[in-house]
């Protein structure tokens, strides 16, 4: 198994990783004509984003993606980058690059960010743990707005603190294989924030 690539959202000049979303957000790839594949191990969904979070709402910004029948065409008029065309080589693992969209993307709901991870607690297998960022941020959204935002980095700490005291920490988060897999793999609220 590998840790995944996540989508990205910029917010007040800083480029945070998705560590939980309550909702899941609405970009469909399929809608636009393009069918995404895998194109290595590190992102089993053949594409993530980058979003820019402003008060007015979420804007896809830049898109990385692998299409599966080699099918790439225009987005709301903007034309893919492919790795040969940006002369960075391996730059985007032979996805393609759709840079500048600025397509506005309705959601209502929560999404925590974090930055700052902690590489002692990497895990080399789906979404890193939210507690394993030293800046988790809360942001919640009504009807495509940000509404509210909420500074959870204290929570975080308080679990690193405990997690530090226990000696057998690593065995109970792996004595259940199965159950380890699906919450290595999960973004949602209950499994990656159950604490908030």
């Amino acid at each position: 198994m590998t840790a995944q690539i996540g989508d990205r959202f910029k917010f007040e000049g800083t480029e945070y990783s998705i560590v939980a979303i309550s909702e899941p957000l609405s970009f469909e790839p399929r809608e636009y004509g393009i069918t995404p594949e895998a194109a290595c191990t590190a992102c089993w969904n053949g594409f993530w984003c980058v979003y820019n979070i402003t008060e007015k709402g979420i804007y896809l910004e830049d898109l990385y993606i692998n299409s599966k029948d080699d099918y790439y065409p225009d987005i709301e008029g903007v034309a893919p980058l492919s790795e040969e065309d940006s002369g960075k080589r391996f730059a985007y693992m032979g996805h393609h690059l759709y840079k500048g969209l600025n397509l506005k993307v309705p959601y209502s709901g929560k999404i925590l960010v974090g930055d700052g991870f902690i590489h002692d607690y990497y895990i080399h297998m789906g979404y890193q743990r939210a507690w394993a960022y030293k800046v988790l941020t809360e942001l919640i959204f009504e009807n495509g707005e940000l509404i509210e935002t909420n500074d959870q980095s204290h929570i975080a700490a308080e679990i690193r603190e405990k997690i530090s005291k226990d000696n057998n920490f690593e065995k109970k988060l792996h004595r259940n294989i199965p159950r380890f897999v699906n919450e290595s793999f999960a973004l949602d609220y209950g499994t990656k924030a159950w604490w908030l």
